[in-house]
């Protein structure tokens, strides 16, 4: 779907303030109501649009997130990302060019938790060759306008 200037402005509004009513974007663009209803409508049926949240990792117990990047057998490559996107502490799992074959970003309650969960259960999958972790330590960036999932 390709957008228009109506639609990219009320992702705009939305983006710096998720909580807008229909009314208010439309006030804010001078179209109707019902014109930023269906939209929005058409935006998230064709999966242009998804809604959402950002929380802080810290508020909900996870405080630690760990950037894991992986050299792997060729042959076992997806099948290790896969497994890598099942598990319920990867937030992130992507193929990548380069040195290693795929990033991962995963987040636990400690750094012993992250250390167990990178030993026992990503280092030891079939296939995988080295295993380089980094932990940020703060985030002098990061723009959660610029995420689209898609």
């Amino acid at each position: 779907m390709k957008l228009d200037d109506t639609d990219t402005a009320i992702l705009a509004l939305l983006r710096e303030d998720g909580r807008m009513s229909n009314r208010e974007v439309g006030r804010a663009l001078d179209i109707s109501e019902g014109t930023v209803r269906q939209r929005l409508k058409k935006l998230i049926d064709t999966k242009a649009m998804r809604l959402g949240l950002v929380t802080d990792i810290h508020t909900t117990g996870l405080s630690v997130g760990v950037t894991v990047r992986i050299k792997a057998v060729p042959e076992r490559i997806r099948a290790i990302a896969q497994a890598l996107a099942l598990l319920e502490s990867t937030s992130f799992v992507s193929l990548t060019l380069g040195r290693f074959d795929i990033l991962a970003v995963l987040v636990a309650r400690s750094r012993i938790e992250a250390a167990e969960i990178i030993d026992n259960q990503i280092a030891s999958l079939d296939g995988v060759q080295a295993v380089d972790t980094q932990e940020p330590v703060s985030y002098p960036k990061h723009r959660y306008d610029m995420v689209y999932i898609v």
